[in-house]
């Protein structure tokens, strides 16, 4: 008995679904069932009286459709997958876990990207140019110019070359003497908590480090990407009524800027190490 119900069970006919009907249960419009038609990846039969329809087979593949569609894989894949073009599941898998691994490291940098404008421009509107002490950043030296263009020049050498480099910041370095400001150099900065958004070419563990030296800390909105003697000025003098004394050397970030048509605005913090504290004083040579 229970043989000849699994017997009636197999003869009994297919359910036939109408366009109508197969959008709402997969939910997708007509016109894109209509289109994956077009492609031949499913195939409409019409009844007697004139009304298409689709077979549990279709179901099936506009399953495999919708999942592989999650998972990025374009129609052409698709198509390829189920017309038995492809070379290998397994090649293919392989192949979009890569794809996908990589557009996951680019989203995050991307991510990271926003968060270091938003904390620059958060750090210069809690700070609204008062003084503290700061240490330097921990990070690496990419690279080090002596003259602000070879700077830039470095700069867009090391964004082309490995992905995540343009994260590397400029600092501007000068000296305060007798009240004037000279300018020394660039040194490009890569902070160390970046790192592990880089690609492994980045090689930075080749590259020395600044030290975390004590320093006379303040973030400035300026006309101009060098800061002006005055800014300078109240720093040292910040230092001298707390018992501090600034050494020479001002590192000046360009952490962001603001543009408008009728002026352009800079982002800078600066850092004064303490005098005996300033690191690679001795040379300005990378």
């Amino acid at each position: 008995m229970g043989a000849a119900s699994g017997g009636k069970l197999m003869q009994e006919e297919k359910a036939e679904y109408l366009i109508g009907d197969v959008a709402r249960m997969v939910g997708l419009s007509r016109d894109t069932l209509r289109f994956y038609e077009k492609k031949g990846i499913i195939t409409a039969k019409k009844k007697e009286n004139g009304y298409r329809y689709y077979s549990e087979n279709d179901i099936y593949r506009l399953m495999y459709i919708i999942y592989h569609r999650k998972m990025n894989t374009s129609l052409e894949e698709i198509e390829g997958l189920i017309k038995g073009r492809s070379q290998g599941i397994q090649d293919h898998l392989s192949r979009r876990i890569a794809e996908e691994e990589a557009a996951i490291r680019q989203h995050r940098r991307a991510i990271l990207r926003l968060k270091l404008v938003s904390r620059d421009i958060e750090q210069v509107e809690r700070t609204a140019g008062k003084c503290y002490l700061r240490k330097f950043p921990s990070a690496y030296i990419m690279g080090y110019c002596e003259d602000f263009q070879k700077g830039l020049l470095q700069w867009f050498s090391l964004a082309s070359e490995t992905e995540g480099l343009d994260m590397t910041y400029f600092y501007n370095v000068l000296s305060y003497e007798n009240g004037r400001l000279i300018k020394r150099g660039v040194k490009l900065l890569l902070y160390k908590d970046v790192e592990q958004e880089l690609e492994k070419d980045a090689c930075c563990e080749e590259r020395r480090e600044t030290e975390e030296t004590e320093c006379i800390y303040t973030a400035i909105k300026s006309k101009d990407i060098f800061p002006s003697e005055e800014s300078i000025r109240k720093m040292v003098e910040w230092g001298r009524m707390n018992g501090l004394k600034a050494g020479k050397t001002v590192y000046a970030n360009v952490m962001s800027s603001l543009f408008s048509e009728e002026q352009n605005m800079y982002c800078l913090e600066l850092y004064m190490p303490l005098e005996g504290g300033e690191f690679l004083q001795s040379s300005y040579v990378y």
